[in-house]
């Protein structure tokens, strides 16, 4: 081949691999555009779709599954047994409370709204709960009805920490008076009906202070039949996709307190049973839980897939002292505590410290607090006593939850020394103690 052949094959066969390469780029340019493109307006549209899919609106489907949601809802709840009452009266100060978790009570439980209104704008809804307990119908044992325990008198551990201030003119850690005894009897324990607990007892000190406790039912002194069957609180929320579930107002006949605007606190709060769409940008939701009367913060630890590959987010169950700051502005900022006061959600006549809300088993707490409570039954683990919550990304649909709290009393127990007959309790002259005592 002559120089100028090859010259001229030479420039042929790179004219053919630049127009190779151009479409190349062509195509690369092209589908990289696409790609880009279906990004951009790819999310777009998911999240058009995803805001008519969940918007509520009168008539509407969402509004239909929003007003009876496809939910299994379990509440199980477990009461802690006490096993050496007597070591721990006579000394109520350095004695460890052994302490046995009873089986799990399981209750199926529904939670309805009713007395719906639309504000005129259709941009948010108000309407009550109502809240129903019935036993499960394969979780709940049938002979569970006959279990029973010691546990401590919810009653009178209150009766002790306010009245006798009040009637008596004593003070946490002194000597109640013979007045106090005569009519709250030297039990700071009972032997009693493990169900009968939480569906309701009755006894002569309740019926003494009952109109001092909160609750729509207060014929009976119990955990779930305080609420159980009845209204539980009203409430007003946001409906806008991006501020769903927000609260505007709330109020209940039960306690006395009350939500009257948004801005209540500095923070977005949900009702916790409406959240919010678009959760990729959210990483901190502030629920409320009507129960106790508090905020609780649930924050965004990871993504997940679960039911087929759907992906979601896990939110784990962080509590926040919200009073302790006025000016709150997200949960990073904040540590979280050990436990938080509930005592004006459960009664009018509980001083502010009396009761508290925990994690169960005291889960995440710090060392110093599982030393100074000096408990042995407890073995806290992640597994079994923490919370939390999975969501579906787009639509803000909650998946999955577990909740697992725990209700304690910060009690006084005035030392005692039991009689020979082992008949009855004698006052001894020592100060009582105030210890903190799980119950359910």
């Amino acid at each position: 081949m002559s120089s100028s052949d090859y010259n001229r094959y030479a420039s042929s066969n790179q004219g053919k691999r630049r127009i190779k390469l151009i479409v190349v780029e062509f195509w690369l340019f092209l589908l990289l555009y696409l790609l880009l493109f279906s990004l951009f307006f790819g999310k777009k549209v998911i999240q058009r779709n995803t805001f008519n899919a969940v918007n509520l609106k009168p008539d509407s489907d969402c509004f239909k599954k929003w007003y009876n949601p496809p939910i299994n809802n379990i509440g199980s709840c477990h009461l802690f047994n006490i096993t050496n009452p007597i070591e721990i009266v006579n000394d109520p100060t350095s004695i460890a409370i052994n302490l046995k978790e009873t089986r799990a009570y399981s209750y199926s439980l529904s939670a309805t709204k009713q007395d719906i209104q639309w504000s005129d704008d259709n941009k948010s809804i108000s309407y009550s709960i109502h809240r129903l307990f019935t036993h499960h119908p394969t979780r709940f044992d049938p002979s569970s009805v006959h279990d029973t325990g010691v546990f401590i008198d919810l009653v009178r551990a209150i009766f002790r920490t306010s009245f006798v201030r009040a009637i008596f003119r004593t003070s946490f850690g002194h000597k109640p008076s013979q007045a106090f005894y005569a009519l709250a009897g030297k039990n700071t324990f009972y032997r009693r009906n493990a169900v009968e607990q939480l569906e309701g007892f009755n006894s002569d000190l309740f019926e003494t202070v009952r109109e001092k406790m909160t609750g729509p039912n207060t014929a009976k002194s119990g955990f779930i039949y305080r609420y159980n069957g009845s209204q539980l609180y009203n409430i007003s929320i946001y409906i806008d996709p991006d501020k769903k579930g927000q609260i505007v107002e709330f109020n209940s006949e039960s306690v006395r307190f009350n939500i009257s605007s948004s801005s209540h606190y500095t923070f977005p709060v949900n009702n916790g049973l409406t959240f919010p769409t678009m959760l990729f940008d959210k990483p901190e939701i502030y629920i409320f839980n009507a129960e106790f009367c508090r905020p609780i913060l649930i924050q965004y630890t990871k993504n997940v897939s679960s039911f087929g590959g759907i992906k979601m987010r896990e939110d784990k169950i962080k509590l926040i002292d919200f009073d302790h700051f006025k000016n709150f502005k997200n949960g990073k900022s904040y540590m979280e505590v050990d436990k938080i006061g509930i005592s004006k959600c459960i009664s009018e006549s509980a001083p502010h410290n009396t009761i508290f809300l925990s994690k169960a088993h005291f889960y995440g707490s710090s060392s110093e607090t599982i030393h100074r409570t000096n408990i042995n039954g407890f073995k806290p683990e992640s597994g079994n006593h923490d919370s939390y919550i999975y969501f579906e990304l787009y639509s803000g649909t909650p998946l999955k939850a577990v909740y697992r709290m725990q209700l304690n009393i910060e009690a006084i127990i005035d030392p005692m020394k039991q009689s020979k007959n082992g008949s009855g309790f004698t006052s001894v002259e020592r100060k009582g103690a105030t210890r903190l005592i799980p119950i359910i």
